[in-house]
């Protein structure tokens, strides 16, 4: 990993067993701990070669401040008042949680020496964006012809389902046009924008199978037409081509459609894809997914 820190980590002391309630207060500790690494800047030393800071949520008041080292990591626990957390609205609750994740921050530096200030301004950041990302990430993309511009933009917060992937479009004047949703995405997911002419523009999404240990891989999009907002997805990869045709043949009426993605996937050597096949020419009402990924049983012909 090298000796810069890598990522944050939110983790939620169960020792005790935690009621279900008790766990909800805490659910925003994973959004502190994303929203953190978002802004981390590539080279900070927080100590002797150490990757990650996990900062430990729990409601064990004996053991605030502690600070263990733990191979590559740092494990700070921060003290939650539960009484006191229960009574707060959700955004008052959320800025309790970011206080105490940068508390858990200094317990770190207070015990290796590092600078805190970095850590500090993310916190500002956040704060002053009540606890959620919505911005422009990555460059702006200019067209063929020059006259427009686009940029990712993401919405991210602790609710999956919220989370949003939009392409704002700019003319050449930089007045934005338009900001057309790509779908309920999260954003982290996507890592490149390119024209494919002057009015349409593919978003490419990351293959996390193909870029695990690997350099990253986004070759899957969906391509966007700025002119009539229409969205289009293409997938690339073995993978993707599959589970999209499985999504068509279990989720909507475009058969033909799904039919002819699960071909090109079995070309490509999926091995699933036959099996899907298979299924259909024995029950061609089949839509069950768990069911379609079996391997067919023969008959008692061997068949």
């Amino acid at each position: 990993m090298g000796k810069y820190l890598q990522d944050f980590m939110s983790r939620v002391d169960l020792t005790k067993g935690l009621e279900e309630e008790q766990k909800k207060i805490l659910d925003p500790c994973y959004l502190i701990s994303d929203l953190y690494n978002l802004y981390l800047p590539r080279k900070v030393e927080v100590g002797n070669n150490i990757w990650r800071i996990i900062i430990k949520f729990g409601f064990d008041k004996s053991l605030d401040g502690n600070v263990s080292e733990l191979g590559l990591c740092l494990d700070s626990y921060v003290y939650c008042d539960y009484d006191q957390l229960k009574n707060l609205n959700i955004l008052e609750r959320k800025q309790a949680l970011l206080n105490l994740f940068v508390k858990g921050i200094k317990n770190c530096s207070d015990k290796y020496n590092f600078d805190i200030s970095t850590f500090q301004k993310i916190k500002d950041k956040i704060f002053a964006d009540n606890i959620v990302f919505y911005k422009h990430y990555k460059e702006r993309k200019v067209s063929p012809d020059k006259k427009h511009f686009v940029q990712m933009k993401g919405f991210y917060n602790e609710d999956f389902e919220n989370r949003k992937l939009y392409v704002d479009v700019f003319d050449k004047t930089n007045n934005l046009i338009k900001s057309i949703l790509v779908g309920s995405y999260d954003f982290r997911k996507f890592d490149k924008l390119k024209w494919l002419d002057n009015n349409k523009i593919g978003v490419y999404h990351i293959n996390s199978i193909l870029s695990y240990k690997s350099k990253k891989v986004a070759d899957d999009y969906f391509m966007v037409d700025i002119e009539t907002n229409t969205i289009t997805y293409n997938p690339v990869t073995k993978e993707s081509i599959f589970q999209y045709g499985v999504k068509l043949l279990t989720q909507t009426d475009e058969y033909n459609k799904a039919i002819n993605f699960i071909k090109q996937a079995k070309e490509l050597g999926h091995g699933k894809a036959d099996n899907i096949l298979k299924n259909l020419e024995i029950n061609p009402k089949l839509r069950d997914r768990s069911i379609l990924l079996q391997t067919p049983k023969k008959n008692k012909n061997g068949i």
